[in-house]
Order: C-alpha cells, then structure tokens, then sequence
C-alpha cells in the first residue's frame, strides 16, 4: 500500500507551480499581445477593482505593495483611461477608485482568453480527475484564506526592505551614513 506523502512534499510542489503558472500567464498575455501591453501588476489591479470600488490604500493591502507603488500604478492605468479616481460618496474627503468600461473590457479579454488556454488542457482530463482537481483547488482556496489572514500587511513590513519600484523608476535605498 502506498504510503501518503507527507504535508510539506506536496507544500513544496505547490510553490512550484506558482511561479510556472505566473511564467505562462506572462508570456500568453505577451505574445497573444492581450492585456494592451498592460504589465501583469497593472492587470492585477484591474482584477483587484472588479469587484469594486476600493480605496488606494485598501488596494494597495489587496496588491501587498506600498502606497507608493499603488500611486504609481494608478497613475499609469488613469492616463491609460482604465481607471478613475472619485470622492468617496460617503466621505468626499476619502478617495476611491473605480474601474472604467474600458478598464473592464481588458481585464474581461484577459481572464476570458487565459481561462480558454487552461480549460483546453483540462479537455483530456477524466471527469474523475476533474473533480479531483476541483476538490484540491478547494483545499488550496481555504489555505490561501488562512495564511493572507495571517500575513502582515505591507506597512506591517520592515520598512527598510527594497520594495518594487515601477519600471520607470529605480528603487531607492535609504543612506546608511550619518549627515
């Protein structure tokens, strides 16, 4: 009888997967030319405000980058026209940003054209591999849940780690010397 693997075997193959599917999903998007040479990042802030309406901050937790570089983003995507910046209805002094019907168009085309190239591999799956596959992805859902809620935000974060600058722009560093 074929002993189970232990937990941590099938932790490490997971992790392994993820950046092979983000490998794929960068370069489907680049050379099917989706995304309207949006970069992934920019993409994933489309995504972020499908559901909707969010303030910088909270997309930046969503994001798990800094203020700085959801600014950045944002100001790349709002002369883009894919998203708008609005006073909160609630709160006029607070700002919200809201997807545009252009912005959910592209990300639409995106999700729709990346979901056909994954679900025509899974065509040749059996209908038991299939729920199989259903059933882990469940279990990876509510492990994913489990450690976001554990995960420190990114102002919980040493604020002395480099942290993604966008691609215009270097990352700075703060001096170590004394003035």
């Amino acid at each position: 009888m074929p002993r189970n693997k232990p937990p941590l075997d099938h932790a490490l193959r997971t992790l392994g997967l993820i950046p092979r599917l983000y490998r794929w999903a960068m370069s489907s998007v680049q050379a099917n030319h989706l995304g309207r040479e949006l970069s992934l990042r920019q993409l994933g802030v489309l995504y972020s405000l499908r559901a909707g309406p969010l303030s910088p901050g909270q997309l930046a937790q969503r994001q798990r980058v800094t203020p700085a570089v959801i600014t950045g983003l944002l100001d790349r995507l709002e002369q883009r026209g894919y998203v708008r910046r609005e006073a909160d209805p609630e709160d006029r002094r607070r700002l919200r940003l809201v997807l545009t019907e252009s912005g959910q168009e592209v990300s639409q085309e995106v999700r729709q054209a990346l979901a056909g190239e994954m679900a025509a591999q899974f065509a040749s799956a059996s209908p038991t591999e299939l729920k199989e596959l259903d059933r882990s992805l469940d279990l990876l859902e509510r492990a994913l849940a489990a450690m976001e809620a554990r995960a420190p935000t990114p102002l919980e974060t040493n604020p002395d780690e480099d942290t993604e600058a966008p691609p215009d722009r270097a990352p700075r560093r703060r001096s170590t010397k004394r003035r």
